[in-house]
Formats: C-alpha cells, sequence, structure tokens
C-alpha cells in the first residue's frame, strides 16, 4: 500500500471554540490507482489533503491525532526538513486556484527549474531544460518561449497545465490533485482530466482527486470515498458508488444532478437542511438531521458497514436493529450514473 491515512483528525481554535474539520478519517490507496474524495464544502477534503502535505497552519490548525503512513512512514512524525525534501518530490499537490498558487513575480521556467533543481541535485541549466520539456509534456505550445512569460501571460487552463507540470517534474509516486477543474470550461475540463490521466499512464503514479463535481469522480476514478462533516460515510469502487448507493447522503448528492433521461423531472431534488456546525457534532451520525430516514437510534455512535467487495457506509439503515428500514430509494442511481460521465465528457445539456 502506498498511503494509509488511519483515524485522522485535526481541529481548528477558533474565537468560538474548536473546529473539528477532520474527525477519524481513515483510507488507503495503492501505488498505480485513483482515489476520488467527495463531498460538500467544508467536509474537510482539502484539509486532510493538507495534513498529508503537513502544510495545515498552526496556529489555528492542530493534528490531534491518527497516523499517515507513506511507503511505510509516518509522515506526523518527520521533522519539516525531512518533509521538505519529500514534498514535491514523492508527494505533489495540485492546489485549487493556481493564480495564487503560482508566484506573479517569478517566470513560470524559474518556478518549475527550482523545484528540480532542488530534488533532482541537477544544474540551473539542466533545470531549465527540464522545465521546458514538462511544459512540452504538458502540451503547451512554444514551450521554449513561453517558459520564460509570467503566470499572468497565460490563460486559467494554461495556468493549470502549468501547475502540473511543475507537480511531475520530479517525478511524485503519488500527486494530490485539489480541485484542479474548478473555474474551467467544460471543454477545458476535459483537456485536464485527460491530461492527468495520461500522466498517470506515463509515470505509474497514485493521485488522489478532490472534487465536488460527480462528473469528474465518475470520468476518471477507480475508488470513491464521500466525506461529510470530517469523516468517511461511505467508500466503494465507482461502479459501486454510483449504481448502488448505500448512505443516504450519497443518494442525495447523486439525486440533485440534472437527469437527461427524465423530462418529467424539470427541478433537482435538493438535499434539505445544511451541514452540521464542526463546533458542535453530533454525538451519532452527522446527516441525521437532514435524513428523511432519520430514527432514534441514528443519535448513537455509527459504526461502517460492510457490502462485500470493499464496499462499506455508515448509516444505520443497515443495522439489524433496523430490519424495516432497509430499503432505499436506489432504483434511478443508475440514469443518474449515466448523467454524471455525460457531465464529465461535456455531452450534458
Amino acid at each position: 500500500m502506498l498511503l494509509e491515512v488511519k483515524n485522522l483528525r485535526v481541529s481548528f481554535k477558533t474565537e468560538d471554540g474548536v473546529v473539528r474539520a477532520v474527525n477519524g478519517l481513515s483510507y488507503a490507496i495503492e501505488k498505480g490507482s485513483t482515489l476520488g474524495i467527495v463531498g460538500e464544502s467544508g467536509s474537510g477534503k482539502s484539509v486532510s489533503a493538507l495534513t498529508i502535505m503537513r502544510l495545515v497552519p498552526s496556529p489555528p490548525g492542530h493534528i490531534d491525532g491518527g497516523e499517515v503512513i507513506f511507503k511505510g512512514e509516518n509522515l506526523l512524525k518527520k521533522s519539516e526538513s525531512e518533509m521538505r525534501r519529500i514534498r514535491g518530490k514523492d508527494i505533489a499537490m495540485i492546489f485549487q486556484d493556481p493564480m495564487t498558487s503560482l508566484n506573479p513575480v517569478l517566470t513560470v521556467g524559474e518556478q518549475i527549474a527550482e523545484a528540480v533543481q532542488l530534488h533532482m541535485k541537477c544544474s540551473k541549466r539542466e533545470a531549465w531544460d527540464k522545465a521546458v520539456d514538462m511544459l512540452r509534456l504538458v502540451r503547451i505550445p512554444l514551450a521554449e518561449k513561453r517558459v520564460k512569460d509570467y503566470p499572468h501571460q497565460f490563460s486559467g487552463g494554461m495556468r493549470q497545465r502549468v501547475m502540473i507540470a511543475m507537480a511531475l517534474s520530479c517525478d511524485p509516486e503519488l500527486l494530490i490533485a485539489d480541485e484542479p477543474t474548478t473555474a474551467l470550461d467544460v471543454t477545458i475540463q476535459a483537456q485536464i482530466l485527460e491530461l492527468m490521466n495520461e500522466m498517470q499512464q506515463r509515470l505509474g503514479m497514485a493521485i488522489v482527486l478532490i472534487t465536488h463535481d460527480l462528473g469528474v469522480i465518475a470520468e476518471t476514478c477507480k475508488n470513491v470515498l464521500v466525506m461529510y462533516a470530517g469523516d468517511m460515510v461511505e467508500y466503494g469502487t465507482a461502479e459501486q458508488i454510483f449504481t448502488a448507493p448505500k448512505m443516504p447522503y450519497t443518494i442525495g448528492l447523486l439525486e440533485s444532478l440534472p437527469r437527461l433521461d427524465d423530462a418529467e423531472h424539470k427541478r433537482l431534488v435538493p438535499i434539505e437542511g445544511q451541514p452540521p456546525n464542526l463546533l458542535r457534532l453530533p454525538t451519532g451520525c452527522s446527516f441525521a438531521p437532514r435524513c428523511r430516514y432519520r430514527m432514534p437510534v441514528c443519535d448513537e455512535p455509527i459504526p461502517l458497514f460492510d457490502f462485500g467487495a470493499g464496499h462499506v457506509a455508515r448509516c444505520v439503515l443497515y443495522d439489524r436493529r433496523t430490519e424495516g428500514y432497509r430499503t432505499l430509494p436506489v432504483e434511478t442511481a443508475p440514469a443518474v450514473a449515466a448523467t454524471a460521465v455525460a457531465h464529465a465528457h461535456g455531452t450534458a445539456t
């Protein structure tokens, strides 16, 4: 196993109290595989990724417990100097907004070459040549000329390609992509996803893809982790999640997508209510206040239920004590999955 996150807990101190942003998260990813992490804003997706990189600002952030095992070693016990050697070389990250992630006063070539020279221990000339090669690799035209340009001289899609070039310049074993297609139009989004898939096939790296877009997940990911209120509520293959979802929250996410196959459903089906206050998380199921199947037992701690073949969900609907509630309205899931795939390809209307 390349990466194992075990019972990770991260909190932030605020004037109102302690916010539990990540609350007992566990998952693993194998070499060369792609894991999609999906959930609403504030579910802990980005914070969990920043924790892997040890980039959570402290204060106010604090890692309260858990382990992040990368190639058999716990990253949470590494010193800052050791993490600087790992970041960019073994684990790379693409951030949400390339305009704010790139230095506006340095050319893109200087920024890529700096990382290459630091981690690959090569000369300045060799690092510069590598920067040009990486821009070619991510299909930026006239790479020899554009390598001398500044970030503001690139379009949004091209800046994202520069970020990918920088992230892959040292051949990392794990790439964390945090909303890599946010604010990009559908055509550019498809190109970026295709590029990431091509680079994965070429380099054999694993990818953790963080997004709120189920279409992107359906298109690119082998396995899917659904997060809510800082923890995993469902995990399985993309096929399991899209065709046989178990957790009512997952079903709600799928039902909120526009459907192409049913003209009668003109309006989307929203998930009622708001995400819980992370200052005061409930003792039981965090989704219970918004769930149409809420029962008294939902106020107790909820374990993960195993449905076989690696598919698990955190919901008491599958507990023996709630036998009469087991049937969930998942008959529309295959059609919803088809819509998600259509959105990923940019063919949905």
